[in-house]
């Protein structure tokens, strides 16, 4: 019998090793099986190089608001399927940013459904509803590489723009690899068993999904060290991971980690951020915002104001880095009159008059200097707005502050306070609501610090309404 079974392509040949494994025992059998599996890893390696481009082209594609889109048919489809349908669960994905597509629908799933794959004309059409773009990434997955359904997708998404893969355990060719950006081809020679491709092919498809879709997810801030931070705690399994992921990122016990999970709305990266960098939840949003999601990236920002050295608005990006740290932003500097509000909602009029030491302000006092901060930044931002890199005079922070001792601060009404901080607040609110993103990138020239954007004082106000509603906090909780 000839070894290479009539058949050019490797999946298909007779494996040397296992000819006579219909004699062998059941642990031979064993032996023999595992001793074929055991090559797969290193064939995988020797792809290191394409599996690391596809994990490019997939985070480039969900960056532009693409998705990765596995195609396949048989045991190729149902591994995309089951690599897709992990993502939600894991990585908190929208269920649609990884998708599968196989050959013969959804009853192919749990039936085989063989002839379904012999048609580029459905593999086209699968692609066709669902609406494929320029944006997406169309990984095709065909171990013995000449899959038609398969190859009608490709050709099909490439036509439309979209970026393209192949994954395939024998030689494809020169007119796929010509087709595809990215072609994956782990050789891990012929089956245990002649032809089936479910046993050393699907463990290498298996392999590279996982690394695929686990690298594009490490790659987009899915992941803080190596703790999964973004999954959705839909179970009862899940809900004790997310504290467990908590306790472990932070060195908390299982009550805080609670605690600071429902704080944070569910979220596990924002119940880590706000541990670690002691923040609210508004702030700890902001700083994840800005990082792109990134845990790491969001506790070193949330860092700098305090090690920015004399310069407060070096540590922030001049111009909004994404609509969600813009939006975000505008909310937090809106929700100052409101957190002092409820700060202060029952406290005695004493506590609020009480300076802790003869160098400490009261409660009363902070409130002044915060409605003394806003005129400031309001001034500077118009004049900023209304000019073409005007100069923005220095503030003496200390000799002003040391006014605020002397302000009678404490002797005015609590409800006179708070409506002249609303006001101050208001007053800035509208000045920036409808700005556009240009101009929340106007500089002004501050005489120390050189150039400074509008975002780079509204991102710094919003730290220091954090700054001194966690002082307000402390003099009020005795």
């Amino acid at each position: 019998m000839a070894d290479e079974l009539f058949d050019s392509r490797l999946t298909e040949h007779r494996n040397p090793r296992t000819r006579e494994i219909d004699l062998a025992s059941p642990v031979e059998i064993v032996d023999l099986i595992n001793a074929e599996d055991r090559l797969v890893p290193e064939a995988v390696h020797s792809q290191r190089r394409e599996i690391a481009m596809a994990i490019e082209i997939a985070v480039e594609c969900f960056k532009a608001g693409g998705r990765l889109i596995y195609v396949g048919a048989g045991t190729s489809g149902r591994l995309g399927v089951l690599d897709a349908t992990e993502c939600p669960p894991t990585f908190g994905t929208d269920p649609e940013l990884v998708h599968g597509i196989v050959a013969g629908g959804y009853i192919a799933l749990v039936r085989s459904q063989e002839g379904a794959e012999d048609r580029a004309a459905d593999g086209a059409a699968a692609l066709e509803d669902a609406n494929v773009s320029s944006s997406d990434f169309v990984f095709g997955i065909a171990t013995s590489s000449t899959t038609p359904f398969v190859r009608g997708a490709l050709q099909h998404a490439a036509a439309r723009g979209a970026r393209t893969g192949f994954l395939c355990c024998t030689e494809p060719g020169d007119e796929i690899r010509s087709l595809v950006d990215v072609c994956i081809v782990p050789l891990v020679g012929p089956e245990v068993i002649a032809g089936s491709t479910r046993m050393k092919a699907g463990t290498a498809t298996k392999l590279v999904l996982n690394t695929v879709s686990t690298g594009a997810m490490i790659r987009l801030g899915k992941v803080y060290g190596n703790l999964m931070v973004d999954l959705r705690a839909t179970s009862e399994k899940l809900i004790d991971r997310s504290q467990r992921i908590v306790m472990a990122a932070t060195g908390c016990g299982r009550e805080e980690a609670l605690a600071l999970i429902n704080a944070a709305g569910g979220s596990v990266k924002i119940a880590i951020v706000m541990r670690q960098a002691g923040l609210g939840r508004e702030l700890a949003e902001l700083h994840l915002a800005e990082s792109s999601g990134f845990v790491r990236g969001a506790l070193q920002l949330a860092e700098a104001p305090s090690g920015a050295g004399d310069d407060p608005y070096v540590s922030y990006p001049a111009a909004p880095p994404n609509g969600a740290s813009l939006e975000l932003t505008l909310a937090a500097v809106r929700s100052l009159p409101r957190q002092v509000f409820k700060l202060l909602s029952g406290v005695p009029e004493r506590v609020l008059r009480a300076r802790p030491s003869d160098r400490t302000w009261s409660v009363k006092e902070q409130i002044a200097h915060l409605i003394d901060a806003d005129e400031v930044m309001n001034g500077r931002i118009a004049a900023i707005l209304a000019g073409t890199d005007p100069e923005v005079a220095n503030r003496d922070d200390e000799t002003e502050n040391r006014k605020i001792f002397d302000s009678g601060a404490r002797d005015l009404p609590t409800s006179v306070l708070l409506r002249k901080l609303g006001d101050g607040r208001t007053a800035i609110s509208a000045r920036v609501e409808a700005l556009s993103p240009e101009q929340f990138a106007r500089l002004g020239r501050h005489e120390l610090y050189g150039s400074i954007s509008v975002y780079q004082i509204l991102r710094h106000l919003v730290w220091h309404d954090h700054h001194h509603v966690e002082a307000i906090r402390r003099l009020v909780s005795g």
